[in-house]
Protein backbone atom coordinates (compact mmCIF):
# COMPACT_ATOMS: atom_id res chain seq x y z
CA UNK A 1 0.00 0.00 0.00
CA UNK A 2 2.89 2.37 0.74
CA UNK A 3 4.32 1.77 -2.73
CA UNK A 4 0.92 2.45 -4.30
CA UNK A 5 0.60 5.66 -2.28
CA UNK A 6 3.73 6.94 -4.02
CA UNK A 7 1.82 6.75 -7.31
CA UNK A 8 -1.11 8.77 -5.96
CA UNK A 9 -2.77 10.53 -8.92
CA UNK A 10 -2.83 13.70 -6.83
CA UNK A 11 0.93 13.92 -7.28
CA UNK A 12 2.36 15.67 -10.31
CA UNK A 13 3.18 13.66 -13.44
CA UNK A 14 6.85 14.61 -13.06
CA UNK A 15 7.02 13.11 -9.56
CA UNK A 16 5.15 9.97 -10.61
CA UNK A 17 7.36 9.42 -13.68
CA UNK A 18 10.50 9.80 -11.58
CA UNK A 19 9.14 7.51 -8.84
CA UNK A 20 8.08 4.81 -11.31
CA UNK A 21 11.45 4.89 -13.06
CA UNK A 22 13.21 4.90 -9.70
CA UNK A 23 11.24 1.91 -8.40
CA UNK A 24 11.87 -0.10 -11.58
CA UNK A 25 15.53 0.88 -11.56
CA UNK A 26 16.02 0.01 -7.89
CA UNK A 27 14.30 -3.35 -8.34
CA UNK A 28 16.39 -4.18 -11.42
CA UNK A 29 19.66 -2.93 -9.95
CA UNK A 30 18.96 -4.59 -6.61
CA UNK A 31 18.34 -7.95 -8.26
CA UNK A 32 21.37 -7.56 -10.52
CA UNK A 33 23.67 -6.54 -7.66
CA UNK A 34 22.52 -9.45 -5.49
CA UNK A 35 22.93 -11.97 -8.31
CA UNK A 36 26.31 -10.62 -9.41
CA UNK A 37 27.49 -10.22 -5.82
CA UNK A 38 26.76 -13.80 -4.83
CA UNK A 39 28.22 -15.14 -8.06
CA UNK A 40 31.40 -13.13 -7.55
CA UNK A 41 31.52 -14.18 -3.90
CA UNK A 42 31.35 -17.84 -4.92
CA UNK A 43 33.97 -17.21 -7.59
CA UNK A 44 36.33 -15.50 -5.13
CA UNK A 45 35.99 -18.33 -2.61
CA UNK A 46 36.49 -20.96 -5.33
CA UNK A 47 39.53 -19.07 -6.60
CA UNK A 48 40.93 -18.90 -3.05
CA UNK A 49 40.35 -22.65 -2.62
CA UNK A 50 42.04 -23.42 -5.92
CA UNK A 51 44.95 -21.12 -5.12
CA UNK A 52 45.40 -22.72 -1.69
CA UNK A 53 45.23 -26.20 -3.23
CA UNK A 54 48.01 -25.29 -5.68
CA UNK A 55 50.11 -23.93 -2.83
CA UNK A 56 49.53 -27.10 -0.82
CA UNK A 57 50.72 -29.25 -3.75
CA UNK A 58 53.84 -27.10 -4.13
CA UNK A 59 54.57 -27.31 -0.40
CA UNK A 60 53.91 -31.07 -0.38
CA UNK A 61 56.31 -31.55 -3.26
CA UNK A 62 58.94 -29.44 -1.53
CA UNK A 63 58.56 -31.33 1.76
CA UNK A 64 58.72 -34.79 0.22
CA UNK A 65 62.47 -35.30 0.62
CA UNK A 66 62.86 -33.56 4.01
CA UNK A 67 59.93 -35.51 5.44
CA UNK A 68 61.29 -38.81 4.10
CA UNK A 69 64.63 -38.10 5.76
CA UNK A 70 62.87 -37.13 8.96
CA UNK A 71 60.96 -40.37 9.26
CA UNK A 72 63.47 -42.92 10.46
CA UNK A 73 62.52 -46.51 10.59
CA UNK A 74 63.58 -48.46 13.63
CA UNK A 75 65.34 -51.23 11.72
CA UNK A 76 67.64 -48.76 9.90
CA UNK A 77 68.63 -46.16 12.49
CA UNK A 78 67.72 -47.64 15.86
CA UNK A 79 71.31 -47.82 17.02
CA UNK A 80 72.07 -44.17 16.18
CA UNK A 81 69.01 -42.70 17.89
CA UNK A 82 68.49 -45.05 20.81
CA UNK A 83 66.65 -43.17 23.51
CA UNK A 84 65.88 -40.21 21.23
CA UNK A 85 63.39 -41.74 18.83
CA UNK A 86 59.65 -41.63 19.36
CA UNK A 87 57.36 -44.28 17.96
CA UNK A 88 54.06 -43.72 16.18
CA UNK A 89 51.08 -46.09 15.94
CA UNK A 90 52.43 -47.84 12.84
CA UNK A 91 55.79 -48.56 14.37
CA UNK A 92 57.61 -45.74 12.64
CA UNK A 93 60.15 -43.86 14.70
CA UNK A 94 61.19 -40.24 14.23
CA UNK A 95 63.49 -37.74 15.79
CA UNK A 96 62.10 -34.52 17.33
CA UNK A 97 61.77 -31.62 14.84
CA UNK A 98 63.71 -29.35 17.08
CA UNK A 99 66.83 -31.13 15.98
CA UNK A 100 66.17 -30.88 12.28
CA UNK A 101 66.08 -28.26 9.51
CA UNK A 102 62.50 -29.25 8.58
CA UNK A 103 61.08 -26.71 11.03
CA UNK A 104 62.83 -23.86 9.22
CA UNK A 105 61.66 -25.18 5.85
CA UNK A 106 58.02 -25.29 7.00
CA UNK A 107 58.22 -21.79 8.48
CA UNK A 108 59.63 -20.52 5.20
CA UNK A 109 56.76 -22.08 3.25
CA UNK A 110 54.26 -20.58 5.70
CA UNK A 111 55.74 -17.13 5.15
CA UNK A 112 55.82 -17.49 1.36
CA UNK A 113 52.28 -18.88 1.05
CA UNK A 114 50.85 -16.56 3.73
CA UNK A 115 49.12 -19.60 5.20
CA UNK A 116 49.43 -21.83 8.22
CA UNK A 117 51.38 -24.97 7.27
CA UNK A 118 50.86 -28.13 9.31
CA UNK A 119 52.61 -31.46 8.61
CA UNK A 120 51.05 -34.77 9.65
CA UNK A 121 52.34 -38.31 9.30
CA UNK A 122 50.43 -41.08 7.61
CA UNK A 123 48.69 -41.87 10.90
CA UNK A 124 47.18 -38.32 10.81
CA UNK A 125 49.17 -37.17 13.81
CA UNK A 126 50.53 -33.62 13.81
CA UNK A 127 54.31 -33.56 13.49
CA UNK A 128 54.74 -29.79 13.30
CA UNK A 129 52.77 -26.61 12.58
CA UNK A 130 53.92 -23.11 11.75
CA UNK A 131 51.27 -21.90 14.20
CA UNK A 132 52.26 -22.47 17.82
CA UNK A 133 48.57 -22.66 18.74
CA UNK A 134 48.39 -26.11 17.08
CA UNK A 135 49.76 -28.80 19.43
CA UNK A 136 51.91 -31.62 18.04
CA UNK A 137 51.20 -35.33 18.31
CA UNK A 138 47.46 -34.58 18.04
CA UNK A 139 45.51 -36.79 15.68
CA UNK A 140 43.57 -34.89 13.00
CA UNK A 141 40.56 -36.65 11.42
CA UNK A 142 39.21 -33.74 9.39
CA UNK A 143 37.98 -34.44 5.85
CA UNK A 144 40.83 -32.75 3.95
CA UNK A 145 43.39 -34.92 5.82
CA UNK A 146 41.50 -38.15 5.18
CA UNK A 147 41.00 -37.23 1.51
CA UNK A 148 44.71 -36.43 1.04
CA UNK A 149 45.81 -39.77 2.51
CA UNK A 150 43.37 -41.44 0.11
CA UNK A 151 44.95 -39.45 -2.75
CA UNK A 152 41.83 -37.30 -3.18
CA UNK A 153 41.16 -33.58 -3.07
CA UNK A 154 39.07 -31.95 -0.41
CA UNK A 155 38.70 -28.52 1.12
CA UNK A 156 36.74 -27.49 4.16
CA UNK A 157 35.55 -24.26 5.78
CA UNK A 158 35.07 -24.55 9.53
CA UNK A 159 35.81 -22.98 12.88
CA UNK A 160 39.38 -23.80 13.87
CA UNK A 161 39.34 -25.68 17.15
CA UNK A 162 42.66 -24.15 18.23
CA UNK A 163 42.12 -20.45 17.41
CA UNK A 164 38.32 -20.21 17.32
CA UNK A 165 38.28 -18.44 13.94
CA UNK A 166 36.75 -19.58 10.69
CA UNK A 167 39.39 -20.85 8.29
CA UNK A 168 39.69 -22.48 4.88
CA UNK A 169 41.56 -25.81 5.02
CA UNK A 170 43.10 -27.89 2.20
CA UNK A 171 45.32 -30.98 2.32
CA UNK A 172 47.83 -32.59 -0.04
CA UNK A 173 49.65 -35.94 0.21
CA UNK A 174 53.43 -35.97 0.71
CA UNK A 175 55.47 -38.76 -0.81
CA UNK A 176 54.67 -41.72 -3.02
CA UNK A 177 51.44 -41.59 -4.95
CA UNK A 178 50.07 -44.91 -3.70
CA UNK A 179 51.54 -44.81 -0.21
CA UNK A 180 52.00 -41.20 0.97
CA UNK A 181 54.38 -40.67 3.83
CA UNK A 182 52.29 -37.89 5.31
CA UNK A 183 50.02 -34.94 4.68
CA UNK A 184 50.63 -31.22 4.46
CA UNK A 185 47.69 -29.06 5.54
CA UNK A 186 47.40 -25.38 4.56
CA UNK A 187 44.82 -23.05 6.05
CA UNK A 188 44.05 -19.34 5.88
CA UNK A 189 41.57 -17.24 7.88
CA UNK A 190 38.25 -16.94 6.08
CA UNK A 191 38.27 -13.24 7.03
CA UNK A 192 41.21 -12.81 4.67
CA UNK A 193 39.05 -14.07 1.79
CA UNK A 194 35.91 -12.25 2.93
CA UNK A 195 37.86 -8.99 2.86
CA UNK A 196 38.14 -9.42 -0.90
CA UNK A 197 34.46 -10.32 -1.02
CA UNK A 198 33.53 -7.14 0.86
CA UNK A 199 35.62 -5.03 -1.50
CA UNK A 200 33.78 -6.63 -4.41
CA UNK A 201 30.40 -5.87 -2.80
CA UNK A 202 31.47 -2.26 -2.17
CA UNK A 203 32.51 -1.85 -5.81
CA UNK A 204 29.23 -3.36 -7.00
CA UNK A 205 27.10 -1.17 -4.74
CA UNK A 206 29.12 1.93 -5.69
CA UNK A 207 28.70 1.17 -9.39
CA UNK A 208 24.97 0.53 -8.90
CA UNK A 209 24.57 3.78 -6.94
CA UNK A 210 26.38 5.72 -9.66
CA UNK A 211 24.20 4.12 -12.31
CA UNK A 212 21.09 4.87 -10.24
CA UNK A 213 22.12 8.51 -9.87
CA UNK A 214 22.68 8.83 -13.62
CA UNK A 215 19.36 7.10 -14.29
CA UNK A 216 17.52 9.40 -11.87
CA UNK A 217 19.06 12.41 -13.61
CA UNK A 218 18.00 10.98 -16.97
CA UNK A 219 14.49 10.34 -15.58
CA UNK A 220 14.22 13.93 -14.37
CA UNK A 221 15.31 15.26 -17.75
CA UNK A 222 12.90 12.92 -19.55
CA UNK A 223 10.06 13.83 -17.19
CA UNK A 224 10.71 17.51 -17.80
CA UNK A 225 10.67 16.97 -21.54
CA UNK A 226 7.29 15.30 -21.18
CA UNK A 227 5.73 17.63 -18.62
CA UNK A 228 7.02 20.98 -19.88
CA UNK A 229 4.68 20.92 -22.90
CA UNK A 230 1.87 19.79 -20.59
CA UNK A 231 2.52 22.76 -18.29
CA UNK A 232 2.46 25.05 -21.32
CA UNK A 233 -0.84 23.49 -22.39
CA UNK A 234 -2.26 23.91 -18.88
CA UNK A 235 -1.27 27.58 -18.80
CA UNK A 236 -2.72 28.09 -22.27
CA UNK A 237 -5.97 26.35 -21.28
CA UNK A 238 -6.26 28.62 -18.23
CA UNK A 239 -5.83 31.66 -20.48
CA UNK A 240 -8.45 30.34 -22.89
CA UNK A 241 -10.81 29.81 -19.95
CA UNK A 242 -10.52 33.52 -19.12
CA UNK A 243 -11.29 34.45 -22.72
CA UNK A 244 -7.74 35.14 -23.88
CA UNK A 245 -7.35 33.37 -27.21
CA UNK A 246 -4.27 35.28 -28.39
CA UNK A 247 -1.94 32.39 -27.61
CA UNK A 248 0.60 30.45 -29.60
CA UNK A 249 2.22 27.44 -27.96
CA UNK A 250 5.96 27.27 -28.57
CA UNK A 251 6.13 23.47 -28.68
CA UNK A 252 7.97 22.29 -31.76
CA UNK A 253 8.19 18.53 -31.42
CA UNK A 254 7.55 15.73 -33.91
CA UNK A 255 5.94 13.46 -31.30
CA UNK A 256 2.43 13.19 -29.86
CA UNK A 257 2.90 16.19 -27.56
CA UNK A 258 3.87 18.35 -30.52
CA UNK A 259 0.76 17.27 -32.42
CA UNK A 260 -1.34 17.93 -29.31
CA UNK A 261 0.07 21.48 -29.09
CA UNK A 262 -0.72 22.08 -32.77
CA UNK A 263 -4.26 20.80 -32.27
CA UNK A 264 -4.67 23.06 -29.22
CA UNK A 265 -3.50 26.13 -31.16
CA UNK A 266 -5.92 25.28 -33.95
CA UNK A 267 -8.75 24.79 -31.45
CA UNK A 268 -8.04 28.13 -29.74
CA UNK A 269 -8.01 29.93 -33.09
CA UNK A 270 -11.29 28.30 -34.13
CA UNK A 271 -12.95 29.18 -30.83
CA UNK A 272 -11.71 32.76 -31.13
CA UNK A 273 -13.12 33.08 -34.65
CA UNK A 274 -16.46 31.58 -33.66
CA UNK A 275 -16.73 33.84 -30.62
CA UNK A 276 -15.95 36.86 -32.76
CA UNK A 277 -18.72 35.86 -35.17
CA UNK A 278 -21.06 35.24 -32.23
CA UNK A 279 -20.30 38.63 -30.69
CA UNK A 280 -20.78 40.34 -34.01
CA UNK A 281 -24.11 38.58 -34.43
CA UNK A 282 -25.21 39.48 -30.88
CA UNK A 283 -24.24 43.12 -31.39
CA UNK A 284 -25.98 43.38 -34.75
CA UNK A 285 -29.07 41.51 -33.59
CA UNK A 286 -29.33 43.58 -30.42
CA UNK A 287 -29.10 46.82 -32.34
CA UNK A 288 -31.62 45.62 -34.92
CA UNK A 289 -34.07 44.40 -32.29
CA UNK A 290 -33.81 47.36 -29.95
CA UNK A 291 -35.51 49.81 -32.32
CA UNK A 292 -38.69 47.79 -32.99
CA UNK A 293 -38.95 46.71 -29.35
CA UNK A 294 -38.59 50.31 -28.22
CA UNK A 295 -41.28 51.29 -30.72
CA UNK A 296 -43.61 48.59 -29.35
CA UNK A 297 -42.98 49.76 -25.79
CA UNK A 298 -43.62 53.43 -26.65
CA UNK A 299 -46.83 52.64 -28.53
CA UNK A 300 -48.09 50.51 -25.66
CA UNK A 301 -47.37 53.32 -23.21
CA UNK A 302 -49.06 55.81 -25.58
CA UNK A 303 -52.18 53.68 -25.83
CA UNK A 304 -52.25 53.33 -22.05
CA UNK A 305 -51.96 57.09 -21.59
CA UNK A 306 -55.03 57.74 -23.74
CA UNK A 307 -58.33 57.11 -22.12
CA UNK A 308 -59.49 54.70 -24.76
CA UNK A 309 -62.81 53.03 -24.32
CA UNK A 310 -61.48 49.47 -24.19
CA UNK A 311 -62.21 46.52 -21.99
CA UNK A 312 -60.27 45.69 -18.86
CA UNK A 313 -58.77 42.68 -20.63
CA UNK A 314 -57.41 44.93 -23.39
CA UNK A 315 -55.86 47.24 -20.79
CA UNK A 316 -54.23 44.22 -19.12
CA UNK A 317 -52.85 43.09 -22.47
CA UNK A 318 -51.41 46.56 -23.10
CA UNK A 319 -49.69 46.49 -19.69
CA UNK A 320 -48.23 43.06 -20.43
CA UNK A 321 -46.99 44.26 -23.84
CA UNK A 322 -45.36 47.27 -22.20
CA UNK A 323 -43.72 45.20 -19.45
CA UNK A 324 -42.45 42.54 -21.85
CA UNK A 325 -41.09 45.20 -24.19
CA UNK A 326 -39.30 46.84 -21.25
CA UNK A 327 -37.95 43.44 -20.20
CA UNK A 328 -36.67 42.77 -23.72
CA UNK A 329 -35.07 46.23 -23.82
CA UNK A 330 -33.20 45.57 -20.56
CA UNK A 331 -32.06 42.18 -21.84
CA UNK A 332 -30.76 43.73 -25.06
CA UNK A 333 -28.91 46.39 -23.09
CA UNK A 334 -27.31 43.72 -20.91
CA UNK A 335 -26.37 41.70 -23.98
CA UNK A 336 -24.71 44.75 -25.49
CA UNK A 337 -22.89 45.49 -22.22
CA UNK A 338 -21.71 41.88 -21.90
CA UNK A 339 -20.64 41.80 -25.54
CA UNK A 340 -18.73 45.07 -25.06
CA UNK A 341 -16.94 43.71 -21.98
CA UNK A 342 -15.97 40.42 -23.63
CA UNK A 343 -14.78 42.16 -26.79
CA UNK A 344 -12.38 44.47 -24.95
CA UNK A 345 -8.65 44.04 -25.39
CA UNK A 346 -7.49 42.33 -22.20
CA UNK A 347 -4.06 43.95 -22.48
CA UNK A 348 -5.56 47.43 -22.12
CA UNK A 349 -3.63 50.62 -22.83
CA UNK A 350 -0.86 49.92 -20.32
CA UNK A 351 -2.26 52.19 -17.57
CA UNK A 352 -3.59 50.88 -14.27
CA UNK A 353 -7.35 51.41 -13.89
CA UNK A 354 -8.45 53.42 -10.87
CA UNK A 355 -11.93 54.00 -9.53
CA UNK A 356 -13.16 56.15 -6.66
CA UNK A 357 -15.43 53.66 -4.86
CA UNK A 358 -17.09 56.30 -2.69
CA UNK A 359 -18.31 58.38 -5.65
CA UNK A 360 -19.22 55.34 -7.78
CA UNK A 361 -21.21 53.55 -5.09
CA UNK A 362 -23.08 56.68 -4.05
CA UNK A 363 -24.09 57.38 -7.66
CA UNK A 364 -25.45 53.84 -7.98
CA UNK A 365 -27.34 54.11 -4.68
CA UNK A 366 -28.93 57.39 -5.79
CA UNK A 367 -30.26 55.63 -8.90
CA UNK A 368 -31.41 52.49 -7.06
CA UNK A 369 -32.99 54.23 -4.05
CA UNK A 370 -36.24 55.18 -5.89
CA UNK A 371 -36.56 51.63 -7.22
CA UNK A 372 -36.20 50.22 -3.71
CA UNK A 373 -38.74 52.71 -2.40
CA UNK A 374 -41.24 51.81 -5.13
CA UNK A 375 -40.75 48.13 -4.24
CA UNK A 376 -41.47 48.86 -0.57
CA UNK A 377 -37.97 47.88 0.59
CA UNK A 378 -35.67 49.28 3.24
CA UNK A 379 -32.38 50.22 1.53
CA UNK A 380 -29.43 50.47 3.95
CA UNK A 381 -26.10 51.87 2.75
CA UNK A 382 -22.74 52.01 4.53
CA UNK A 383 -19.96 53.66 2.47
CA UNK A 384 -17.00 55.03 4.49
CA UNK A 385 -15.61 58.34 3.24
CA UNK A 386 -11.96 57.24 3.36
CA UNK A 387 -12.05 54.24 1.01
CA UNK A 388 -8.91 54.05 -1.18
CA UNK A 389 -9.02 53.77 -4.94
CA UNK A 390 -9.82 50.39 -6.47
CA UNK A 391 -8.15 48.76 -9.49
CA UNK A 392 -11.17 48.93 -11.82
CA UNK A 393 -12.74 51.42 -14.19
CA UNK A 394 -15.47 53.67 -12.72
CA UNK A 395 -18.09 52.54 -15.25
CA UNK A 396 -17.38 48.87 -14.60
CA UNK A 397 -17.59 49.25 -10.82
CA UNK A 398 -20.93 51.01 -11.21
CA UNK A 399 -22.18 48.39 -13.68
CA UNK A 400 -21.46 45.39 -11.45
CA UNK A 401 -22.84 47.18 -8.37
CA UNK A 402 -26.02 48.15 -10.21
CA UNK A 403 -26.58 44.59 -11.41
CA UNK A 404 -26.15 43.11 -7.93
CA UNK A 405 -28.43 45.71 -6.32
CA UNK A 406 -30.99 45.27 -9.10
CA UNK A 407 -31.11 41.54 -8.36
CA UNK A 408 -31.62 42.19 -4.66
CA UNK A 409 -34.46 44.65 -5.28
CA UNK A 410 -36.19 42.42 -7.85
CA UNK A 411 -36.27 39.30 -5.74
CA UNK A 412 -37.00 40.70 -2.29
CA UNK A 413 -40.69 40.82 -1.29
CA UNK A 414 -42.25 44.09 -0.16
CA UNK A 415 -41.31 44.95 3.40
CA UNK A 416 -37.89 43.31 3.07
CA UNK A 417 -34.43 44.79 3.32
CA UNK A 418 -31.56 45.37 0.86
CA UNK A 419 -28.16 46.62 2.01
CA UNK A 420 -24.82 47.69 0.60
CA UNK A 421 -21.60 48.03 2.58
CA UNK A 422 -18.00 48.62 1.55
CA UNK A 423 -14.72 48.25 3.43
CA UNK A 424 -11.04 47.38 3.06
CA UNK A 425 -10.01 44.02 4.48
CA UNK A 426 -6.65 42.24 4.22
CA UNK A 427 -5.46 44.68 1.56
CA UNK A 428 -8.51 44.12 -0.68
CA UNK A 429 -11.60 46.19 -1.43
CA UNK A 430 -14.68 44.35 -0.14
CA UNK A 431 -18.19 45.13 -1.40
CA UNK A 432 -21.12 43.34 0.20
CA UNK A 433 -24.65 43.49 -1.22
CA UNK A 434 -27.32 41.48 0.55
CA UNK A 435 -31.06 41.08 0.75
CA UNK A 436 -33.77 39.29 2.69
CA UNK A 437 -35.39 38.00 -0.47
CA UNK A 438 -36.42 34.62 -1.80
CA UNK A 439 -32.88 33.21 -1.75
CA UNK A 440 -31.31 30.70 -4.12
CA UNK A 441 -31.69 26.91 -3.83
CA UNK A 442 -28.42 25.19 -2.95
CA UNK A 443 -28.54 23.06 -6.11
CA UNK A 444 -28.59 26.20 -8.29
CA UNK A 445 -25.72 28.06 -6.60
CA UNK A 446 -22.93 26.55 -8.77
CA UNK A 447 -24.73 27.67 -11.96
CA UNK A 448 -26.01 31.19 -11.24
CA UNK A 449 -23.02 32.88 -12.95
CA UNK A 450 -23.62 31.07 -16.23
CA UNK A 451 -25.02 33.10 -19.09
CA UNK A 452 -28.85 32.92 -19.38
CA UNK A 453 -29.12 30.68 -16.30
CA UNK A 454 -32.25 31.44 -14.29
CA UNK A 455 -33.73 29.89 -11.18
CA UNK A 456 -37.23 29.61 -12.63
CA UNK A 457 -39.20 28.95 -9.47
CA UNK A 458 -37.92 32.01 -7.67
CA UNK A 459 -37.09 34.31 -10.55
CA UNK A 460 -40.22 33.86 -12.65
CA UNK A 461 -39.65 36.22 -15.63
CA UNK A 462 -38.05 39.11 -13.78
CA UNK A 463 -34.45 38.43 -14.82
CA UNK A 464 -32.61 37.81 -18.06
CA UNK A 465 -29.95 35.48 -16.69
CA UNK A 466 -27.22 37.86 -17.89
CA UNK A 467 -26.57 40.15 -14.91
CA UNK A 468 -24.52 37.78 -12.75
CA UNK A 469 -22.66 36.47 -15.80
CA UNK A 470 -21.68 40.03 -16.61
CA UNK A 471 -20.54 40.63 -13.02
CA UNK A 472 -18.27 37.59 -13.05
CA UNK A 473 -16.83 38.52 -16.46
CA UNK A 474 -15.96 41.99 -15.17
CA UNK A 475 -14.33 40.63 -12.02
CA UNK A 476 -12.25 38.12 -13.98
CA UNK A 477 -10.94 40.98 -16.11
CA UNK A 478 -9.76 42.85 -13.01
CA UNK A 479 -8.50 39.79 -11.06
CA UNK A 480 -11.40 40.07 -8.65
CA UNK A 481 -13.60 37.47 -7.00
CA UNK A 482 -17.24 37.06 -6.08
CA UNK A 483 -18.72 34.75 -3.46
CA UNK A 484 -22.35 34.11 -2.63
CA UNK A 485 -24.10 32.89 0.49
CA UNK A 486 -27.76 32.12 0.12
CA UNK A 487 -30.52 30.19 1.79
CA UNK A 488 -33.83 29.64 0.14
CA UNK A 489 -36.53 31.75 1.75
CA UNK A 490 -34.07 33.84 3.80
CA UNK A 491 -32.09 35.86 1.26
CA UNK A 492 -28.66 36.14 -0.33
CA UNK A 493 -25.35 37.91 0.30
CA UNK A 494 -22.93 38.61 -2.56
CA UNK A 495 -19.38 39.54 -1.56
CA UNK A 496 -17.06 41.12 -4.13
CA UNK A 497 -13.27 41.29 -3.66
CA UNK A 498 -11.17 43.61 -5.81
CA UNK A 499 -7.51 44.61 -5.58
CA UNK A 500 -6.69 48.14 -4.53
CA UNK A 501 -5.16 50.49 -7.06
CA UNK A 502 -1.42 51.06 -6.63
CA UNK A 503 -0.61 54.23 -4.75
CA UNK A 504 0.92 56.88 -7.00
CA UNK A 505 4.33 58.16 -5.94
CA UNK A 506 4.31 61.89 -5.36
Amino acid sequence: MKLLSLLNPNRSITIRLILVNLLILLAALGGLVLWAGYRLQESIIEEAEHELELKSLIVANGLQEPLRNQLVYEDERESDHEGELEENEEGQRFAPFGDRDLRAIIDTYAEETEARVTVLDRSRRVLYSSDEAVPIHVEDMHPEIVAALNLGEQHDIRVDEWTGEQRLFVGAPVGAEENPEGVVQLSVPLEQIMGRVRQTWIMLVTAAASLAALSILASILLARQVTQPLRSLTHAAERVATGDFAIQLDVERPDELGRLAEAFDHMANEISLRLERERAFVANASHELRSPITAIQLRAELLESKNLDVSERARRYLAEIRDEAAHMTRMLEQLLDLNRIQSRDSTGDGTSPKADPVACLRRVCEVMAPLAEDAGLDLQVHIPDDLPQVAIQDDDLELLTRNLMDNGIKYTPRGGRVWLSARVQEGMFMLEIGDTGVGIPEADLPHIFQRFYRVDKARDRKGSGLGLSMVRTLLEEYQGEIHVQSKEGEGSIFTVRLPLAPVSES
